[in-house]
C-alpha cells in the first residue's frame, strides 16, 4: 500500500464483553509480507473455560482474503481454542515477497482479552512497530450507547517536517454502508467534507494528505458521522524517523 504501507495501523475492540456471551471484534488494518509482519496474542483469563478464537481475514474490497499464517496453511478464516489461563499467539508471515493489506474480525465463544501489533523491519534494520489493546465495540474505544446519534472523533496531526497522520477504516457489516465525514481545524473550521460510500466488509486505508492535500500542514479532528457498531476505525501518528504512534478514536 503506496498509499498505507509506511504507517500501518489495526484497530480491535473494547475488552468490556460479558461473560459467556458471544464477543465479536474487528481490527481495521492488518498487513503481511514484504517486511511487514501482523502478530495477534490472545489470552483466555478464566480458570475453567475453554476460550474458542475465529479470525476472520478481509482484503480492501470486502472479499475474504487468503493470508499466509504462520507454521500453518494459508487461509481466510483461522479458529483455535486457548486453554484455561493459556495464551495463543497468531503471526502473518512477513516473508512473501509483496505487501498486501486488509482488515479482520474477530468471533470469540468464551472469554479472551489481549492485543495485536505490526511490525516492520525498516532500510536502517530497526524495526517500526505499533501494538493496540484488544477491545470491543466496532472500533478501538469502549463507548456508552446514547441515545443521539454517535461521531467518531479521530485526532490527527500533519505538522510539515515532523508528522503525517494515515488512516484506517473498514465497513464491518454486510451491507452498504454511507459514511458522511468532515476534517477540521484546530478552530473547528471545516478544512475537507466528504463521505465514502462503502460495499460489504469494504477496507480503506489512506495517509490523509495524500488522499486530502487541504490537510497538509494542519492539525485537527477528523469527524466521522456513522454508528461506531458499523465501522472499525484507527488512526497512526508517524514522525520524520519512521516511529509509529497509534491514534485511538472515541466517540462525543
Amino acid at each position: 500500500m503506496p498509499r498505507f504501507h509506511r504507517f500501518v495501523a489495526l484497530s480491535i475492540i473494547c475488552a468490556g464483553w460479558m461473560f459467556g456471551q458471544p464477543q465479536q471484534g474487528s481490527f481495521a488494518q492488518i498487513a503481511y509480507g514484504g517486511g511487514w509482519q501482523t502478530t495477534f496474542t490472545l489470552v483466555n483469563p478464566s480458570d475453567t473455560r475453554l476460550a474458542f478464537v475465529t479470525l476472520n481475514f478481509y482484503g480492501d474490497n470486502g472479499s475474504p482474503l487468503n493470508v499466509p499464517i504462520q507454521d500453518a496453511s494459508a487461509t481466510t478464516s483461522y479458529t483455535f481454542s486457548i486453554v484455561p489461563g493459556g495464551q495463543q499467539s497468531v503471526v502473518l508471515s512477513s516473508t512473501a515477497p509483496t505487501e498486501s493489506e486488509g482488515w479482520a474480525s474477530i468471533d470469540i465463544s468464551g472469554t479472551a482479552r489481549g492485543q495485536a501489533s505490526f511490525r516492520r523491519l525498516l532500510p536502517n534494520k530497526t524495526i517500526s512497530e505499533a501494538v493496540i489493546p484488544l477491545s470491543s465495540s466496532g472500533f478501538a474505544v469502549c463507548v456508552v450507547p446514547t441515545a443521539a446519534p454517535s461521531v467518531i472523533l479521530l485526532p490527527f496531526d500533519n505538522t510539515t517536517g515532523q508528522y503525517v497522520t494515515s488512516l484506517a477504516l473498514a465497513n464491518t457489516t454486510t451491507g452498504a454502508l454511507s459514511v458522511p465525514f468532515e476534517f477540521v481545524d484546530q478552530s473547528n473550521n471545516v478544512l475537507v467534507a466528504d463521505t465514502l460510500n462503502l460495499t460489504a466488509r469494504q477496507h480503506v486505508a489512506v495517509v490523509m494528505p495524500d488522499a486530502y492535500p487541504a490537510l497538509a500542514g494542519k492539525r485537527g479532528t477528523l469527524r466521522i458521522h456513522q454508528a461506531p457498531e458499523k465501522l472499525t476505525v484507527l488512526g497512526l501518528l508517524a514522525n520524520s524517523t519512521n516511529s509509529i504512534t497509534t491514534i485511538l478514536p472515541f466517540t462525543n
